[in-house]
This record gives C-alpha cells, structure tokens and sequence, in this order.
C-alpha cells in the first residue's frame, strides 16, 4: 500500500495534473489539507465529487499531532493526501514523509504548481536573485514577526528579494494587514525598512479568474486595491535592468522603478564606515602625518567599497575591519591622535 502526496498547483481545477487525477482515483482515503495553504471551493467541491465519503478535510491538528494515523492507514490501502501547490514546500509534510519511510510505507509524490515558482515567475524577477523566503502569520503577537523581518533584513544586505508567503488560515492575511504588522514590528528596533519609499509588490489569487499584482511604494497602501486572499508579496533588493523593465508593466508609479534603491542596512553601514576612515585619513594628511599604514588603510576602504559594489559583504565587513582596525593600532600606539566621534 502506498501513501500519496498530491499538488494541486494553485487552486483552479484546472490546475489538477493527469497523474494528479490519477493518484485521487486510486486512493482508497483522500485529506485533504486545509491548513498549510489554499484550496478554492471549487477544487473541494470537485474532489467531493470525485471521491464522496471518501474524502477528509484535514484540520492541521490532524496532519501534525495525528499524522502517525495517517500513514498507519497507508500501511492497509492507498491514502493520498491533497496539497496547495507543491506537497514538500510546507515542512509539515516533510515529517509525514519522514514517518512513512520509517515505517516502510511507500510514498508517492505528484508534484504541482507552487507559488513559489509562480510568484518569481509572474513578477519578472529573477528566481537566482531571491532570497530565504518567509511566512508572515496571522497573529496579535508581534513577537512572531521577528523571522519574517530578520529574512527581510538578510536578504537586503544581500541585495535579494525577498518572498512573503501570508498566512491563510481563518480567511486569510491580507497584503495591507501584513504591512501594518510588519510596521508596528519595526518600531522597536533601529533599522527602518518600512519607510514610505520602500517598493511592494504584491499578488492576489495567482492562478485563479480574479488574479491581480501590483508595484507600489508602502505610502500608497490605502490606494491599492486587490481581491482576496491568498495573498503574497515580495520585497524586491536590487533590481537588473530587465527587472525593472518588467516591474514597470504593473507598476502604479512606472518611472519610480528607475530612481528606486533598495534599503540596505550593511550598505548604509559600510558607507559611513568608509567616510568616517576617509575624514580621520584627510584630518592626519592636514596634519602633515605622513605614514605608510595610513596607505594600507586606504587601500583597504577602497578594497572594502569594491567588495560592497561587488555584493560581497563578507569580504567587504573584512576589510572594513582592517582599515579601522591599523587607524586604531596606529592611535594606540601614539602615532596619530584623532577621535572617531569628532571627525
């Protein structure tokens, strides 16, 4: 007996892939998954159809406290289990799968259209110049937000977009609620991504009749309009020119794509660095220190800004580090005065 594990892409039937429909028919006991993502009415009303008593609507309780049942029931006759998009993204599903190979239960999969792929697809961005992506909950803990904003946070240093998967239980997390919360967040820590000028994109319903995407900057929230969800979004970092290009067909403001600069908080970090060591270096030229170290830190503030321009912000915090690191030794040591807060 085998456990199936079916994607069903993005919501329409029309979605259902041949061997999808395959799988369901072959099935003895279908669940279908109603927690880690979203099944339009239709494709529920289809598999009832299709399937009648045989069909489950699988509470998130059911995949993750008493997912053991499951594949025990797989161990005696076919059990699929239905999938928004495609069966592995959502990590419950990966200890489902983990516990049928430990108990010898074969396991099929049947893979399907993920928003994953569709979202970097239909928004004209690049799939290599994406981040981690992440999940923002539907929660009054703020707390809970703290990942979401973190992978936000790494991927701009990066200089990589950023995808948002909203929370779709209880009707689902709209883009406008996301963006309040994610807002709200911020206001406790010192680095400001949700400013006014931070470009959005956002997609509604992809795959189904009444899909719509939308660029926007964050202060023109209130003016877009979107469906219902599911919802989703992304938080572009820095764009190639045929990105913004594409951008630009769905954009409210099209000509702000070819001024707009991402935030970057390691960027905005290693630049003043910088101009703190080039004013400390033109202070001591004026003072007639003349000192081959002086040099080696010039070198390495330009080493530094090529590593910047360059997206590697490894070598460039390195460097960085260097430079600051012979200004202070050459201090230390009584070979120049300065003051990195008076410069």
């Amino acid at each position: 007996m085998t456990l199936f594990f079916i994607g069903a892409g993005l919501s329409p039937v029309k979605d259902l892939t041949l061997e999808s429909l395959d799988a369901v028919d072959r099935c003895e006991k279908i669940y279908v998954d109603t927690y880690t993502g979203y099944l339009d009415e239709e494709v529920l009303n289809f598999l009832r159809r299709r399937k009648g008593g045989q069909l489950v609507l699988a509470s998130r309780k059911m995949l993750e406290d008493e997912g053991v049942k499951i594949v025990m029931e797989a161990m005696e006759r076919d059990v699929g289990i239905v999938v928004a998009g495609d069966p592995f993204i959502a990590t419950t599903h990966q200890a489902l799968r983990s516990e049928a190979f430990q108990r010898k239960v074969p396991v099929c999969i049947v893979h399907g259209i993920s928003v994953v792929s569709a979202a970097a697809s239909i928004s004209g961005l690049h799939i290599y110049k994406f981040g981690r992506i992440a999940t923002v909950p539907r929660t009054g803990d703020l707390k809970q937000l703290s990942q979401p904003y973190q992978a936000i946070l790494d991927n701009l240093a990066l200089g990589l977009h950023t995808l948002l998967l909203l929370d779709t239980a209880d009707g689902g997390l709209t883009v406008q609620e996301a963006l309040k919360n994610l807002r709200s967040f911020e206001r406790d820590y010192t680095h400001k991504i949700f400013v006014d000028e931070l470009l959005i994109i956002a997609a509604a319903r992809m795959g189904l009749r009444d899909f719509r995407i939308a660029a926007f900057r964050l202060d023109q929230i209130e003016h877009i309009s979107l469906p219902s969800p599911p919802h989703c979004m992304i938080i572009p970092g820095e764009m190639h020119f045929t990105e913004r290009e594409f951008v630009k067909t769905y954009s409210t403001d099209p000509h702000y794509l070819d001024s707009y600069t991402p935030p970057n908080t390691s960027r905005e970090r290693l630049t003043s660095y910088a101009g703190k060591c080039n004013r400390i270096l033109e202070y001591l030229s004026a003072k007639g220190v003349n000192s081959r170290y002086l040099e080696y830190v010039r070198s390495y503030v330009d080493d530094s800004l090529n590593f910047l321009m360059n997206r590697d912000m490894f070598n460039a915090f390195l460097a960085m580090g260097y430079a600051e690191g012979l200004l202070d030794a050459l201090r230390l040591r009584g070979e120049v005065e300065f003051s990195w807060d008076g410069v």
